[in-house]
C-alpha cells in the first residue's frame, strides 16, 4: 500500500514538474523567436541609415526564416549545466507577414522620420511656420477677385468689341493698338451719292480715318457713269457684308438691352442700326433692276436715283476721336510676351547655366506602383504666355487643400528639406550622389528633371506673388493714374469706357507679373522679400515694365534687404507648396528620391519598396519530456511521453 501510494506521490510531483517546465519551455520558445527575430532587425541597411537616417531591413535573397533558424539554434542547443533542463528543438519557422516601406500609405517611412525628427525642434519650428502662413489665407481669395474682375471686365467689354466689329463692317476701320490705319475693301457704307462727299456725308468727322476711307469710296451713284462688271461685284460683296452688319448689330442691340454697362457710342450706334436694312433694301433693289434687261439705260437710271435716295451713310456712324495718336503708348503685354518666351529659369537665376541637369528615369514610381491616383500638378509655365497673348488669367493649380496640418506632416517635410538638397541649398561635399539635386521641388512638382521641377515651382510662386503685388499695386492712386494713362493711350481711340478699364486691368496684372519676377530673383539670392506688400514695397517702376531682362530684374532683386530667421525665403515656400501636396503622395516621392540615389551609389537593384520594416513570425518548437519519461509515471499513465510541442506568434518592427 505504501508503495503504491509513494509511486502515486511521485507521479503528481513529476507531473506538476513536468507541467511547470512545459511552461517554462513554451516561454523560453518565444523568446527565442522573439530575440532571433530581432536578431534578423540588426541585418538593417547600412547605406540607407547612414545617409538618410532610416532602419529598413534589405531583402538579400537569403530567406528570412533561414536567418532566424540560424540564431534561434544557437539558443536551442543542448549546452551544459542547467540549460539542458530547458533545451529543445526548432521544428517550424515561418515568416508570415511583412510590412514593407510603401505599405499602408507609406505609413512605416512616416514612423521611421518621425523617430528621425525627433532630435529636432520641430514643434517650435511649426508654430513659427504657421503664423508665417497666416498671412497667406487671403490670397487665394484674392486670386479668385482678379479672375473675377477679368471676367465681368470683358463681359462689360462685349458692347464694346461688338462696336468694334460694326465699325469694321460698316466703315471698314480697324485701328490697331500700335495706331495702324487700315480699311477693308468691302464695307456696308461702300457707296457715296452726292458728288462732293465728304466725311461728314459718312458720319466720319476724324480726317486721319476719313482720308484712309475716302480712297476706298465708290462714286458710281452720284450719276451712274461706270456701271459695269467691277461694280456688280462690288455691289454683291457689299450686300454681303451688309447682311452681315446687320447680324452683328442684332447681336449688340441684344446685348445692349441685357447689360446695364453702357456706353454713349453704344447707345448712338443702336439708335441707328435701322439704317443698314434700308441700305439692303436698297442694294437688292439695285441689283434686281441691273438683272432685268427689259429695261432702257434712261429708265434704268431714273429709277436707281429714286432708290437711292434712301441710302443712308450718316445716321449710323461712329467716333474716331484720337485715332491718329493710337499707338503713341507701347503695350507692355507685347514685351512680356517676348520675355515669357525666354522661360523663367533665364530670367530670374542669376547663374543659369549651372542649373543641375539631373534626372530620374521614372517619376512618381512608388505613387503608380501603390496604384495612388496621381493628379500631375498643373503645368503653370504656359500661364504668363496665355495671359499676353490671349488676355486670359488663371490661378488654377497654384492653389491646394491645406487641410488639417499637425507636427507629423512638418516632421515630413522638415526632413525633405533636411535631407535633401534644394537649388537654395548650399553644396555639401560628400562622396554620396544625388539622382536629383532639387529634391524638395520634386517632392511639390513630381517631374522627371531638375530643371523641370525647379521651373515649376518658381511659376508657382510667380502666380502667387503675382496676387499680392496686384494688390499693392492697385492701392497706389499714382500707379493706377499710370496705368489708366498706359490703357487710354492704347485704346482710348475707341472712346469705349469699358475697354479703356479692362486695359487698364491688364496692364497693372502685367506689372505685377514684372514685380514678381523681381521677387523671385530677389528670394533666390536669399532676400527678405514681403509676404505681403504696401505700395512703396514696389520696386519696379511702370517704365521699368517694358525692360524685362535678367539684368535688370536682378538688379532690382538685389535693393531687397538680406533675410532674416522671421524672413519668407524659397524654402518656406517649398515647405508651402508641400503642405499643399497630399501627404501620401510626398511619401512615395521621397522614396522615389532615396531608391534612385542608392542606385546611383552602386548599390545597383536596390528596392526600397521591397525593404521590410515589421514582420510577424510562427515557431513550432518540440521539447522533450523529462520527467514523464520515468518508469514508474510511464507505467501509471500507460503511456509512453516523449515531448511536447508548442506554438507561439510574436510581431516586431524597428518601433
Amino acid at each position: 500500500m505504501l508503495s503504491l501510494v509513494g509511486l502515486i506521490i511521485i507521479a503528481m510531483l513529476g507531473t506538476c514538474v513536468e507541467a511547470a517546465r512545459f511552461a517554462v519551455c513554451a516561454r523560453q520558445g518565444a523568446s527565442v523567436v522573439m530575440t532571433s527575430s530581432k536578431a534578423l532587425l540588426t541585418e538593417y541597411s547600412r547605406p540607407l541609415q547612414e545617409n538618410y537616417g532610416l532602419f529598413f531591413l534589405e531583402s538579400t535573397g537569403k530567406p528570412y526564416e533561414r536567418v532566424i533558424a540560424e540564431y534561434a539554434g544557437d539558443s536551442l542547443g543542448s549546452g551544459i549545466g542547467y540549460t539542458d533542463f530547458l533545451s529543445g528543438e526548432l521544428k517550424e519557422i515561418s515568416v508570415t507577414d511583412r510590412t514593407r516601406v510603401g505599405d499602408d500609405e507609406a505609413e512605416p517611412l512616416q514612423k521611421e522620420i518621425n523617430e528621425y525628427m525627433k532630435r529636432e525642434a520641430v514643434s517650435d519650428t511649426l508654430t513659427n511656420f504657421l503664423n508665417k502662413t497666416k498671412k497667406f489665407s487671403d490670397i487665394e481669395t484674392q486670386a479668385e477677385q482678379i479672375e473675377d474682375t477679368v471676367k465681368e471686365q470683358k463681359e462689360d467689354t462685349k458692347l464694346d468689341n461688338l462696336v468694334l466689329r460694326l465699325m469694321y463692317l460698316v466703315d471698314g476701320v480697324h485701328i490697331t493698338k500700335k495706331g495702324k490705319i487700315s480699311v477693308a475693301e468691302s464695307f456696308a457704307k461702300k457707296f457715296a451719292t452726292v458728288k462732293d462727299y465728304t466725311g461728314s456725308d459718312f458720319g466720319v468727322w476724324q480726317s486721319t480715318v476719313w482720308n484712309k476711307i475716302k480712297s476706298k469710296i465708290n462714286s458710281t451713284p452720284v450719276e451712274w457713269k461706270k456701271i459695269d462688271s467691277g461694280f456688280v461685284k462690288t455691289l454683291n460683296n457689299t450686300i454681303e457684308v451688309t447682311k452681315e452688319a446687320i447680324e452683328e448689330g442684332k447681336k449688340l442691340k441684344s446685348e445692349y438691352n441685357a447689360s446695364s454697362a453702357h456706353s454713349d457710342m453704344a447707345a448712338r450706334i443702336v439708335s441707328g442700326l435701322g439704317s443698314l436694312d434700308g441700305n439692303l433694301r436698297v442694294l437688292n433693289k439695285t441689283k434686281e433692276l441691273l438683272s432685268d434687261n427689259s429695261i432702257s439705260e434712261d429708265e434704268l437710271k431714273e429709277r436707281l436715283n429714286e432708290v437711292w435716295k434712301d441710302y443712308d451713310t450718316h445716321s449710323l456712324s461712329f467716333d474716331y476721336t484720337g485715332a491718329d495718336s493710337a499707338g503713341d503708348s507701347e503695350d507692355p503685354m507685347d514685351s512680356l510676351g517676348d520675355a515669357s518666351q525666354k522661360g523663367i529659369l533665364k530670367l530670374v537665376c542669376e547663374d543659369y547655366k549651372n542649373i543641375s541637369e539631373l534626372g530620374i528615369d521614372e517619376a512618381d514610381k512608388y505613387a503608380s506602383y501603390y496604384k495612388e491616383n496621381v493628379k500631375e500638378s498643373a503645368d503653370l509655365s504656359d500661364r504668363v504666355d496665355t495671359f499676353a497673348k490671349d488676355e486670359e488669367i488663371s490661378f488654377d493649380g497654384v492653389f491646394g487643400s491645406v487641410g488639417k496640418y499637425g507636427l507629423e506632416e512638418f516632421s515630413l517635410d522638415s526632413y525633405i528639406t533636411k535631407v535633401f538638397s534644394s537649388y537654395v541649398t548650399e553644396e555639401k561635399d560628400s562622396e554620396w550622389k544625388n539622382s536629383l539635386n532639387y529634391g524638395p521641388e520634386y517632392v511639390v512638382s513630381g517631374r522627371k528633371s531638375d530643371k523641370e521641377n525647379l521651373e515649376s515651382v518658381l511659376n508657382r510662386i510667380l502666380l502667387m506673388r503675382t496676387v499680392v503685388n496686384f494688390g499693392a499695386i492697385m492701392a497706389d492712386s499714382s500707379k493706377r493714374a499710370e496705368s489708366y494713362a498706359a490703357a487710354a493711350g492704347l485704346v482710348g481711340f475707341t472712346g469705349l469706357t469699358f475697354l479703356i478699364r479692362l486695359t487698364q486691368t491688364l496692364i497693372i496684372i502685367t506689372w505685377s507679373i514684372v514685380e514678381s519676377l523681381t521677387d523671385i530673383a530677389a528670394l533666390l539670392l536669399e532676400k527678405d522679400v514681403s509676404l505681403v506688400k504696401t505700395p512703396t514695397d514696389v520696386k519696379t517702376t511702370f517704365p521699368e515694365i517694358f525692360l524685362i531682362t535678367n539684368t535688370a530684374i536682378l538688379a532690382r532683386a538685389k535693393k531687397y534687404p538680406d533675410a532674416t530667421t522671421l524672413s519668407f525665403g524659397y524654402k518656406e515656400y517649398l515647405c508651402l507648396f508641400m503642405m499643399m501636396t497630399p501627404k501620401k503622395l510626398r511619401r512615395y516621392r521621397v522614396m522615389d528620391l532615396i531608391e534612385s540615389s542608392m542606385r546611383k551609389n552602386g548599390y545597383t537593384g536596390f528596392s526600397l519598396g521591397d525593404c521590410v520594416f515589421s514582420i510577424e513570425v510562427d515557431g513550432v518548437f518540440r521539447f522533450p519530456a523529462k520527467f514523464f519519461r520515468m518508469p514508474a509515471i510511464t507505467q501509471i499513465i500507460d503511456r509512453d511521453i516523449t515531448g511536447y510541442e508548442s506554438r507561439c506568434h510574436i510581431s516586431v518592427g524597428y518601433l
